[in-house]
């Protein structure tokens, strides 16, 4: 089914990264450090100029300065850790920690605590290739047996934020989790940019033989000039042809491409607030391929920084593909000369063949050269404190040297003489007086009166505000339903979704440029039976174009999905639209249960009423890992999330559920209802069990139905007579209103 011009599907998770309880008492008071409005904690790691630590720095040795200003240090504190990730780092030794000795003059306490470090591991979208190396450096360093110093955690972003091993000091059960992570589809990435080299190396031969035959045609006659006139029109047609599939390649970047950067951004938002509740120094060592930054990326990079600096989180990026094979400046350097090449075309033909605006084309060789692993990943990692790894294969070095960091820094403290916090970024620059010193700490902070939680970005406040209002805001509107889908893999698997129509928006339209805009950001915000926020969802969309096409972009809609795992119990699902062109929104509340998993393993989906069913290339394959709830085979299945199903447009009504377990012996049955009273029952065949997990597509006949609203309920009962129900309700109307 042909996809709406508009339609936004992102498929990415955002799942609930939480620590593991930690057993006995609680941290002690002084191992935990926040940063206030009153009191800026600053995490510092002091180098000589041959790449040592300086372990033996006094207050009077540091300058902290903010936006330029200098600012008094109330407080000053050597950190010396124990065992780390791996081994071998100079001051420590197993089983216990080596007091770094001081000057004399220093009154400052160690605070000596082994327990108090927490490392993530994020692998990000890697190639087969680049995954191997980035796990066998980690193996290489990390210990087969033992217990580590640090709290290690494994998380993955492909496809969505999996947490591969949440955070343990057991070095055998990171090592076991480091193996197990998957690598990515990049090898179609680089299948696509060797058929786009392809089709332009085609494009310039064809561009070729069109000049010489043009040429060439001046001084012909007669049957040459037709045989001429033949070959030029041949080779247009397959010019066009061309062209369009190198239109179809870069759009299907340019969308991937965002697509992955909204991923891993929302991936580090996800991991650094697992990090926030932890005390002590908190790290992550971030391997990846390239971050991008587009314009519409960049900010969403800035506020990861900005929530990894509240949660003085340090980010430590590894260009996973070391010196690599085929170079990014290669990359950005093909942009470059496409965009010539086109440019070029346009004045000497005086026409465009690729349909796209110029302005286009500029974007990708500005996105192409922001992918560099010096531009993203050196953002993320300077900005929080940390370092850029690249153009290396040896990564031992590199872990050696977070784990020197982690083992042993400075916390500073100070109170900012700059009292109005307005929400503005303050720069924090620190200075040490030693000669050929060299100082790795945060380089700012947004001075806010409240810290914002860590998953939000600044475009949800705004959408928040209405959602904390009485009444709620209902401008326009708007589905919204979560589905529990408990897969043994991923237990609290919930698929959430949101739908609107784009004709409830309000566009801003650019008289002089001839465009027009909208924006409008969605959030969802899951709570508990106590009303305690369980997990953050959002996303921030942008609508432009030119402005004879305004119609056309009213005709579309947005459909948000995230993938969120919860654990067993009953959730207020809170959603709320905000459209920021029109200051307005639209606020759904829904109750979502996520049941408790059975001891003999049966377990049944929700009911979810379908739509429509859409044909895809993309499916994951049926021996695939990735847990895609709403793929049947090559079909995507498209939730019906309480829209009203007109009378006159369809004879049946589609509907879906997965049974996990043994279904072997299972025996289902459909029931209608209507006001509570049953109508019609039938039993269901169940679609053949072909492993653990059993999906069934059914067809519910409601052309015979008249106008209301009905309740289908789905009763299945295995082998032993256990039995499980799922109920959904749907509208019928003889009008769209």
């Amino acid at each position: 089914m042909r996809r709406l011009i508009l339609t936004a599907i992102v498929l990415a998770g955002l799942g609930g990264v939480q620590p593991n309880a930690q057993d006995g008492a609680t941290a002690r008071d002084r191992q935990s450090y926040t940063s206030t409005t009153t009191a800026i904690l600053v995490d510092v790691v002091v180098r000589d100029g041959k790449g040592h630590p300086l372990t033996n720095l006094s207050a009077a040795d540091f300058e902290v300065t903010e936006d330029g200003i200098a600012q008094k240090v109330d407080s000053f504190t050597r950190v010396s850790h124990g065992n780390g990730i791996g081994l071998g780092v100079a001051w420590k030794s197993a089983g216990k920690t080596i007091t770094v000795p001081s000057a004399a003059d220093l009154a400052a306490p160690h605070i000596d605590s082994s327990d108090d470090a927490a490392t993530a591991l994020v692998f990000d979208h890697l190639s087969s290739e680049a995954l191997r190396l980035a796990q066998r450096a980690t193996l290489t360093y990390v210990p087969t047996t033992g217990e580590s110093g640090v709290r290690v955690g494994v998380f993955a972003t492909d496809p969505s934020i999996h947490i591969v091993q949440s955070f343990t000091s057991d070095r055998a059960l990171v090592r076991q989790a480091v193996a197990r992570v998957m690598p990515s589809g990049t090898t179609v990435e680089e299948q696509q940019a060797d058929r786009s080299d392809e089709l332009m190396t085609r494009r310039r031969d064809l561009v070729g033989q069109a000049q010489a035959a043009a040429a060439s045609g001046v001084s012909a006659g007669g049957v040459a000039l037709a045989r001429t006139a033949a070959d030029i029109g041949e080779r247009e047609t397959e010019l066009h042809l061309l062209q369009t599939e190198l239109n179809m390649l870069r759009s299907f970047d340019n969308l991937d491409r965002a697509h992955k950067g909204y991923d891993t951004a929302a991936a580090l938002l996800a991991v650094v607030h697992s990090l926030s509740y932890l005390p002590g120094r908190k790290t992550i060592v971030f391997f990846s391929e390239g971050l991008p930054v587009s314009p519409a990326l960049s900010a969403r990079l800035d506020y990861v920084i900005d929530v990894a600096n509240r949660a003085n989180v340090t980010a430590y990026a590894v260009d996973a593909r070391g010196l690599r094979s085929k170079s990014m400046i290669g990359n950005a350097r093909k942009e470059i000369d496409a965009f010539a090449e086109e440019r070029l075309n346009q004045v000497t033909v005086g026409s465009d063949r690729t349909d796209q605006p110029l302005t286009m084309a500029f974007e990708r060789v500005e996105d192409t050269l922001k992918l560099d692993s010096r531009s993203g990943l050196a953002r993320l990692a300077e900005d929080t404190g940390g370092f850029l790894v690249d153009q290396t294969n040896d990564l031992s070095s590199a872990f050696r040297r977070i784990d020197e960091d982690n083992q042993f820094h400075y916390l500073l403290t100070y109170s900012p003489k700059n009292l109005a916090f307005d929400g503005k970024f303050r720069t924090i620059h620190v200075k040490v007086r030693r000669s050929g010193a060299e100082v790795f700490a945060r380089k700012g902070y947004r001075a806010i009166h409240t810290a914002r939680a860590a998953d939000s970005g600044s475009y949800e406040i705004p959408a928040l505000a209405l959602l904390d209002r009485s009444p709620l805001p209902n401008a326009f509107p708007v589905h919204a339903a979560g589905f529990s889908f408990p897969d043994p893999a991923r237990p609290g698997l919930t698929p959430v979704l949101v739908r609107l129509r784009t004709d409830a928006l309000r566009f801003s339209i650019d008289r002089a440029r001839a465009t027009y805009s909208s924006q409008v950001a969605i959030v969802v915000r899951v709570r508990d039976g106590r009303g305690r926020d369980v997990q953050k969802l959002s996303q921030q969309y942008t609508l432009a174009g030119d402005a004879k096409d305004l119609e056309a972009a009213k005709n579309g809609e947005i459909l948000f999905y995230r993938e969120a795992e919860l654990p067993p119990g009953v959730y207020t699902m809170e959603s709320i639209v905000f459209d920021a062109t029109g200051a307005q929104g639209s606020a759904r509340v829904a109750t979502l249960t996520v049941p408790a998993a059975e001891r003999a393993g049966f377990e049944m989906s929700s009911l979810i009423l379908v739509s429509k069913v859409e044909e895809v290339s993309d499916a994951p394959a049926a021996n695939s890992k990735v847990i895609a709830p709403l793929y049947v085979g090559k079909q995507l299945l498209y939730p019906n999330l309480g829209e009203a199903i007109l009378t006159s447009a369809a004879s049946e009504l589609p509907f879906y559920f997965t049974l996990y377990g043994d279904v072997t012996d299972a025996k289902a049955s459909a029931q209608l209802l209507s006001n509570g009273r049953p109508i019609a029952e039938a039993p269901v065949a169940l679609s053949p069990s072909t492993g653990p997990r059993v999906q069934h597509v059914g067809r519910l006949p409601i052309g015979a139905l008249p106008a209301g609203t009905y309740e289908l309920r789905i009763r299945v009962t295995d082998g032993s007579g256990r039995e499980l129900s799922r109920s959904a309700f749907f509208t019928l109307s003889v009008t769209n209103h």
